[in-house]
């Protein structure tokens, strides 16, 4: 028999696999754990409780699905977009906004339940592009705060064309026919209309100061130039002759320039089966992808213009562009991403797309190269950093496709390999990235759960932990807020034996010093002003047993009856909501013996020693069903004042006898924090 003190100072490797039980040589197992249940690891090594949900309201419909999408035009201007059944609603600041009659904002919108799951996005200032292939593409727009608006995209010149084009010739009778075209160009955008109407002349064969022919066209208001077209022949080709700042030109014999010819009007998303399922931004252009029709073809805008795929003949480097990858089977594109290429993940593997030679991308210069082939999920990609995250085919695994010297390309390495089981029974839905301030990555599954974890890529930190709450998670985004970015979710709850759909977000993350935001309840509320015995507005949890924390004190559960709860005296602060259980429990421990390793032998832990930064009552045991409370009040402690948080090392007598795994679990159940720093246990090891 012999005894040794065994330390584990980090936790960032994250829940492990049970496939990892055996695996005491593989680097992240002396740092993960077997159970990190609402809890979350920092990327230094601390394991802290997850931060509860506040509730901001219920969904339009509750008995129908819909999702959230993030809106961001600045840190401080950023919305949660509620997208459902034909409508669309805006949530900011913990609620949702309204008119200054106090009536919601509402917009309707085309997508039906059905189509939600494959809306694809991207975002321009105060437009965000949306796409589905079921409906032509829509943009939402923000006019202000309280006006939003939904509508179809117009492709084409946002610049009018010239109207009323006019043409005489001067000198000698006519014996050759001419003819023009005319369009303007916006000055400021460099945005050229389609032609105007043509106009034919009569006119002397040989032009020349003498013999001409003079045109002129309407002038509109604004900042425009017009370039002249020509054609003189029966091919109907037109080419570039001249420019004019004003309405009025004269042809004293200029010959066409035929490798500049007008724009020609193009849009490819006229009929259902033709709209496109992805959308994207790079290098200036609006670029759209996989058609029902076209799975693997890509359309931009021209250069600068989003809403215009127009084409000249011939063409022209800022014209739109068409390309199709050509792949040895048709494998349509789930996603695009803009970095120094274009990043596609189609369903066979991930491509990019650029112009030849590092060249700008053009009708004359594009090029499609493969980089792997692992296949991506149709769900939009998350970049951090240099990195850039997507989920695999198969919906159950996350890889980080980035760029590898050692391959001269870009690599896919698996993140879930370690934490398989995470995914295992499930497929992910939705994910988010919440940068700041703990770089998570959140995950809702098909089956409702919510895993998550944390991701710092210059620490090589991949740590994965699991969430739940009485509910299901649905939808989730974030957003760019004061404090950090903000996550919000759609959770699906169960109401006396009703389902209610409800926006919830998470609060910020407890970062000590007082109990004012130490809000560790689910789809709760906070009062703080005068004191007061009873809290109300809880109609949302109505027939519910509810977690209370009043002044810093935990309060004995109360069922929700009328909407309101009793408390058993008056407080000024006060949190409600849905009670939550964290737990941590290490893996199993391993110490080097003399004569090998401690694994298959009899152990025992005698004593623990949990420390503790800024946390206040939790339960220690073996397991689940021997759990001591940890006693934090001392006999200096005021009495009816609140216990303060406590920082430093609490010792807990085990009761457990001798086993193979010597387990240890970390609970906390009361709406209370708790981060763990370290774990140290006092481990009797047997001879066999």
């Amino acid at each position: 028999m012999s005894s040794v003190n065994i330390l584990q100072s980090s936790f960032n490797g994250g829940e492990l696999s049970p496939l990892m039980d055996a695996r005491v040589d593989q680097s992240r197992y002396g740092n993960g754990c077997s159970l990190l249940r609402n809890m979350f690891v920092h990327p230094h090594g601390p394991a802290s409780r997850r931060p509860g949900l506040r509730y901001a309201g219920g969904c339009k419909y509750h008995e129908r699905r819909a999702r959230l999408i993030p809106f961001a035009f600045s840190v401080d201007q950023s919305y949660a977009l509620e997208c459902g059944h034909l409508y669309m609603r805006v949530w900011k600041d913990g609620g949702q906004v309204v008119r200054e009659d106090g009536t919601p904002v509402e917009v309707a919108t085309p997508w039906t339940e059905e189509d939600l799951e494959g809306l694809k996005f991207c975002q321009s200032a105060d437009v965000m592009y949306i796409v589905s292939p079921a409906h032509a593409p829509r943009k939402i727009m923000r006019h202000a705060h309280d006006d939003w608006r939904v509508a179809g995209l117009v492709f084409g010149s946002g610049v009018i064309k010239p109207a009323g084009l006019a043409g005489k010739a001067v000198g000698a009778s006519g014996t050759r026919e001419y003819s023009y075209v005319v369009t303007a160009v916006n000055k400021d955008t460099e945005e050229e209309s389609l032609p105007s109407e043509p106009v034919r002349v009569q006119a002397a064969s040989s032009l020349n100061v003498d013999d001409r022919i003079e045109l002129s066209w309407d002038v509109p208001e604004g900042n425009y130039e017009y370039r002249i077209y020509k054609c003189w022949n029966d091919s109907e080709s037109y080419g570039f002759v001249g420019r004019a700042s004003s309405g009025s030109w004269v042809d004293r014999g200029a010959t066409p320039d035929f490798d500049d010819g007008p724009p020609e009007i193009r849009n490819p998303f006229t009929e259902e089966g033709s709209y496109p399922s992805v959308v994207q931004f790079f290098q200036q252009r609006l670029c759209f992808a996989s058609s029902r029709q076209k799975p693997q073809t890509v359309w931009t805008s021209q250069s600068g213009n989003y809403e215009n795929l127009n084409v000249s003949n011939p063409l022209r480097a800022d014209d739109a562009v068409t390309a199709t990858i050509a792949a040895d089977r048709v494998n349509a594109i789930r996603w695009m991403l803009p970095t120094k290429e274009l990043l596609i993940g189609t369903v066979g593997g991930e491509w990019i797309m650029s112009g030849v030679n590092g060249e700008p991308l053009s009708p004359m210069s594009v090029a499609f190269q493969r980089q792997t082939v692992r296949g991506s999920a149709d769900i939009m990609p998350i970049v951090i950093g240099s990195t850039v995250l997507f989920v695999q085919r198969c919906g159950k695994v996350v890889r980080e496709f980035r760029y590898s010297l050692d391959v001269d390309g870009y690599d896919a390495g698996d993140l879930t390999v370690l934490s398989e089981h995470m995914t295992r029974d499930s497929m992910v839905r939705e994910w988010a990235y919440q940068q700041s301030p703990h770089s998570i990555v959140w995950c809702v599954l098909e089956n409702g759960a919510l895993v998550a974890f944390t991701y710092e890529r210059e620490h090589k930190v991949v740590g994965w932990h699991r969430h739940d709450t009485d509910g299901v998670f649905e939808s989730i985004c974030t957003i760019p807020g004061l404090g950090g970015d903000e996550l919000w979710c759609i959770v699906r709850r169960e109401i006396e034996g009703v389902p209610r759909r409800y926006v919830e977000r998470l609060a910020s993350y407890f970062a000590g010093g007082g109990m004012r935001d130490a809000f560790f309840v689910d789809s709760g509320l906070t009062y703080e002003g005068a004191p007061q015995d009873e809290m109300v507005g809880l109609e949302h949890l109505e027939g519910k047993t509810v977690s209370i924390l009043t002044d810093g004190w935990v309060h004995p559960d109360r069922v929700v009856t009328g909407g309101r709860v009793v408390l058993d005296r008056a407080a000024s602060l006060v949190h409600v909501g849905l009670g939550f259980v964290s737990d941590l429990s290490p893996m199993k421990p391993e110490v080097p013996l003399r004569d090998g390793t401690a694994q298959g032998r009899t152990k025992r832990i005698s004593r623990l020693w949990v420390r503790l930064h800024e946390s206040l009552g939790l339960k220690v045991g073996p397991d689940a069903s021997r759990l001591r409370e940890v006693v934090f009040r001392k006999g200096s402690d005021a009495l009816g004042q609140a216990i303060p948080l406590f920082t430093g090392d609490k010792v807990a007598e085990f009761d457990a006898g001798y086993s193979p795994d010597a387990g240890i679990l970390v609970r906390q159940d009361y709406p209370l924090p708790m981060t763990v720093l370290a774990l140290i246990a006092q481990l009797e090891v047997g001879d066999r």
